[in-house]
């Protein structure tokens, strides 16, 4: 954990070096780095042993090291070896090896952009080979969702989905970047209508950074990553904006500043002008208050909430571990947090990942259908018991929709209740045949 709280005074501090090199004063870049070090979602990620903190630090690192290329011939290098770091802890910086060489190269650093890409070319090289050498050659959906993510992608998006999907991602890039700023302020269909509002001004903003000052190695890479985000299978949350989070402030200072000139040029000009600059001037402090208040509440109460949650369904899912451990033969399970019961029990553990289409179209019958075909998914994957808890399926449904498949499955003949506790129920598989199945089902 304390690595993991580590990685945020590291991003800040990379921040704070990066806010300076776009040309920002000491000043704004104090309280960037003060918004970007008290947002709700990279506190959130420091308690968390996820990726997404250490990728965007060693993102900024290489970064730095970029845009410093022309002091040194060392920096490109060192850019190559932090990118390469951030690929192998996330391949979502591989936009890094096509923007990093072609902003040097603009920059006519021909000798630079080659050093670069080339101490970046050898992770991504080594790890797509050892991907592809270790790979699992089996199709099924299981197999897919945890060892292939560009065949996840092919199986899920289609090039017909691909105008759908990327109209959904959208909202979901403002969502996400307004999110970073005020914590879950597109949960509701008003807010959703602010965020979109606050997330083009964020961007408008960075477009005008890059007009002032030009356009950054950071320009460079946020336009690729975005543009993978747009199409791929998930849609963009905070956590997905993160890495490009510095830039975004950057972006937000950049068109304060623009606003504030154009109300001070546009003040003297009459009473209407003057009506006009006070009612920016009240909305802004409103969203600032709304910001705060917002986030204090996250941090103060939500998180801690969320905290003690975990808490107390890990200590109730220890208790069934161990009746699991002790009371089940080697056999295998199906569990929503597939791993972790693998880890406490020694047990073989599948999860049904849940497909993202059906979200993309509103299908909510597409939604529960695999659910409903449990007994299928179990034979297929050679499943003899399920693990149901009231925790279950809180990533990835709505929580009306996470009680009516708790009540499919727990309906579904094809399984035998044979322990329950307060928060769980462990089924085991009858042993039948489709056919048999099918009678039980109707019956039912």
């Amino acid at each position: 954990m304390a690595l993991a709280w580590a990685m945020l005074p590291a991003f800040t501090g990379l921040a704070w070096r990066w806010f300076h090199a776009a040309g920002l004063g000491s000043g704004a870049s104090a309280v960037l780095c003060a918004i970007l070090a008290l947002s709700p979602w990279p506190v959130f990620l420091s308690t968390t042993l996820m990726s997404d903190l250490i990728f965007s630090a060693l993102l900024l690192g290489a970064l730095l090291g970029i845009g410093r290329a022309r002091e040194s011939a060392r920096w490109p290098f060192a850019a190559g070896v932090l990118a390469s770091a951030a690929y192998l802890v996330k391949t979502a910086a591989l936009p890094l090896i096509v923007a990093g060489p072609l902003w040097l190269a603009l920059q006519r650093k021909y000798r630079a952009a080659l050093t670069m890409f080339g101490a970046m070319l050898p992770a991504v090289a080594w790890w797509s080979w050892w991907s592809h050498r270790h790979m699992t050659r089996a199709h099924d959906l299981v197999s897919l969702y945890y060892t292939d993510y560009l065949g996840y992608q092919i199986h899920n998006v289609g090039w017909r989905d691909l105008p759908l999907v990327a109209w959904k991602n959208l909202d979901g890039v403002f969502s996400g970047i307004a999110g970073l700023l005020i914590f879950d302020l597109g949960a509701t269909p008003w807010g959703m209508h602010l965020a979109r509002v606050i997330a083009i001004g964020l961007i408008v903003g960075t477009v005008r950074l890059a007009r002032r000052h030009g356009v950054t190695p950071y320009h460079w890479f946020a336009m690729f990553y975005v543009a993978i985000l747009l199409v791929w299978h998930y849609p963009p949350n905070e956590r997905f904006m993160l890495p490009v989070f510095p830039l975004l402030l950057a972006g937000l200072t950049t068109e304060l500043k623009h606003i504030a000139a154009a109300v001070r040029k546009s003040w003297p000009r009459g009473v209407a002008n003057r009506i006009l600059s006070a009612g920016l001037a009240a909305g802004f402090a409103g969203l600032v208050w709304l910001g705060l208040v917002l986030d204090f509440g996250a941090i103060s109460r939500e998180f801690p909430h969320i905290i003690d949650q975990h808490r107390a369904v890990l200590a109730n899912h220890r208790a069934v571990f161990s009746w699991i451990a002790l009371h089940t033969p080697d056999r295998a399970f199906y569990a929503y947090d597939d791993a972790v019961l693998c880890l406490y029990t020694g047990r073989h553990a599948a999860s049904l990942p849940v497909a993202p289409l059906p979200f993309y179209r509103e299908d909510r019958e597409a939604i529960l259908r695999p659910f409903r075909q449990m007994p299928a998914f179990a034979r297929e994957q050679r499943l003899d018991y399920l693990l149901l808890t009231a925790a279950d399926f809180h990533r990835d449904l709505p929580e009306p929709m996470r009680g009516e498949v708790r009540r499919i499955l727990e309906r579904d003949p094809a399984f035998e209740p044979v322990y329950r506790s307060n928060l769980a129920v462990v089924y085991r598989r009858r042993n039948v045949s489709p056919d048999c199945y099918a009678i039980l089902n109707m019956q039912e």
